[in-house]
């Protein structure tokens, strides 16, 4: 229910020792990308608030949608995410990937 309502169009790119990975393509996803107020909070719609650390950006993935997309994060492998549907079309790294959790896959993003 959240991820339908919430979600939105984002890329992810994959690079290889800072080029573009050419064994991994682009990958045109949904999902909800947080970006968070001055204070660090976000709505989930309905009066819900939820409080994630001011000032770090997350996508959360659905694993049930994407369930074989797997998000590399090592010194020769990174992943850039673009936010197609924002103003600009913002850019971000991921910086830190939580795959510990059975439902989503959640990714620490910081400005590129």
């Amino acid at each position: 229910m959240i991820f339908t309502a919430y979600q939105e169009a984002v890329r992810l790119s994959f690079f290889k020792n800072g080029v573009v990975d050419p064994a991994r393509p682009l990958q045109d996803i949904q999902a909800i990308l947080h970006h968070p107020g001055l204070d660090g909070a976000f709505t989930l719609g309905s009066g819900m608030l939820s409080a994630i650390a001011a000032s770090t950006h997350y996508l959360v993935i659905d694993r049930s949608r994407y369930p074989s997309l797997f998000v590399p994060n090592t010194a020769s492998e990174k992943t850039r995410v673009r936010a197609n549907a924002r103003p600009g079309t913002p850019w971000y790294e991921v910086s830190k990937v939580n795959d510990r959790h059975s439902g989503i896959l959640l990714l620490e993003l910081r400005e590129a």
